[in-house]
């Protein structure tokens, strides 16, 4: 009876925690021209094509894309989180976005090492993002002051940054605590947040009770017993994430939505006693999943995937000679993509329709052909058909799908037009549909009856 109980109790909680997908919305997910690798006889060349078998030879691999949202001209936009958030505030810098967390406060705080000037914003694992978010949202929220820490000749740390910005006396690396603490809060009036995630290798400061951001410079030397490592867990993140989630739903936008993506930047080294490929490899992939189960659980958080677009490109274009850092090219497509399918000022990425068959072969049943199309980046994407130059009806609301039509008479032309939303403002695609007239062929007379004897 133990076991049966046991039983019941885990399919409870694996429905509580996932949510089933109907047959409907499975097969819809099925016609999507996304969902095939491979098919007989593909052809590997094809313009546009959508098997991932075609897709993956080009150079920079370009994912379909489906926003939940569209990113408006006026919105703000906050991004935490590791290189990629960088990134994304000049992409939409660039659009004209205003974007609180690139803030011009920040322009005093000296940089070292020639590092990016804004990298001592990076937070490289989920622990350090909701710290940040908690001691500037949360009223009780109270930075702790004592994991501050002294590393000789008048200067101090702050572990909840990193090396690339230029040490103070502790004074003055309390006042730029203080700057920072401002200049998170202002999430709170923005619209659109991005969260890249990065680690999952986290030290904790056993001192002060808190996790850090990363090590301090001479940390084994320094301070061999205050801090421990801990490589966190699927729940560990995900718990965070929620934490994080909830902080934004109290405090933060009455309309905020969450962009959440992983970083593809490597490790540059690991403290577990993993070969660094491998604890990189569980370490993206756990993020990889935790992204997507927090995806799962909110309307309002969405994935994006810069990670797949890294790891799926052609690597000789991909990487430094480090095989750690993106090259520029790909950041930009990155970036490009990004806005395209998130920015509404942008057109989508590209679009497609086709019928099959076309012309429609002539005969005496009924004609029929099947309608396909697709579109990146327009998730309100409509399909209107018009028959000999009538006014325009709805055929499907989708951004893809199949759908067919019968009945097809002889000589009418069916015009099939793929729009970017129902107001049939931006069309992206157009077809026209045929079916010949029906001339049958009268049998031939044979010149001379055969006679069997």
């Amino acid at each position: 009876m133990r076991e049966g109980r046991n039983s019941e109790a885990r399919i409870s909680l694996r429905i509580e925690m996932s949510r089933p997908i109907t047959t409907t919305e499975a097969r819809r997910n099925f016609v999507s021209p996304y969902s095939r690798w491979y098919e007989k006889q593909p052809l590997p060349a094809e313009l546009n094509g959508t098997l991932a078998c075609q897709r993956l030879r080009e150079p920079l691999f370009t994912p379909a894309i489906s926003p939940g949202f569209k990113l408006q001209p006026e919105d703000k936009v906050f991004a935490m989180g590791s290189c990629f958030a960088r990134g994304v505030e000049l992409a939409l810098i660039g659009q004209g976005i205003e974007v609180l967390s690139r803030a011009v406060e920040f322009d005093c705080f000296p940089a070292m090492n020639n590092e990016l000037k804004l990298g001592f914003t990076n937070k490289y694992n989920t622990f350090a993002i909701y710290n940040e978010l908690h001691w500037a949202l949360d009223p009780v929220g109270e930075f702790p002051r004592d994991s501050v820490v002294d590393i000789g000749n008048g200067t101090f740390y702050d572990p909840h940054t990193n090396p690339a910005l230029e040490l103070g006396d502790f004074d003055e690396t309390m006042r730029r605590r203080e700057i920072i603490r401002s200049v998170t809060r202002r999430i709170s009036m923005c619209r659109v947040v991005v969260i890249t995630l990065g680690l999952v290798e986290v030290w904790r400061d056993k001192t002060a009770n808190v996790f850090i951001n990363q090590v301090i410079p001479g940390m084994f030397s320094r301070y061999p017993d205050r801090y421990e490592l801990h490589a966190t867990n699927s729940a560990d993140n995900l718990s965070n994430l929620e934490a994080i989630h909830q902080l934004l739903k109290q405090f933060g936008h009455h309309d905020v939505q969450v962009i959440v993506t992983v970083s593809p930047v490597p490790l540059v080294a690991t403290f577990s006693a993993d070969d660094v490929v491998i604890a990189n490899t569980y370490s993206k992939s756990l993020l990889r999943a935790v992204a997507q189960e927090w995806t799962a659980k909110h309307e309002n958080v969405h994935y994006f995937p810069s990670y797949e677009i890294v790891q799926n490109s052609d690597p000789r274009l991909t990487w430094e000679e480090d095989r750690r850092h993106v090259k520029g090219e790909v950041v930009q497509h990155i970036m490009s993509l990004f806005l395209r399918n998130y920015f509404s000022g942008l057109p989508v990425t590209s679009a497609k329709l086709s019928a099959s068959p076309n012309p429609v072969p002539d005969g005496i049943e009924p004609g029929k052909t099947t309608i396909r199309w697709f579109c990146h980046g327009a998730p309100d994407a409509a399909v209107y058909v018009s028959r000999n130059g009538a006014e325009e009806v709805l055929f499907a609301k989708d951004p893809h799908g199949s759908q067919e039509l019968s009945g097809i008479g002889t000589d009418v032309t069916y015009e099939f037009s793929l729009y970017e939303a129902p107001d049939r403002k931006n069309r992206l695609a157009q077809i026209s549909v045929t079916r010949p007239s029906f001339s049958p062929v009268p049998a031939s007379k044979p010149d001379r009856v055969p006679s069997w004897r």
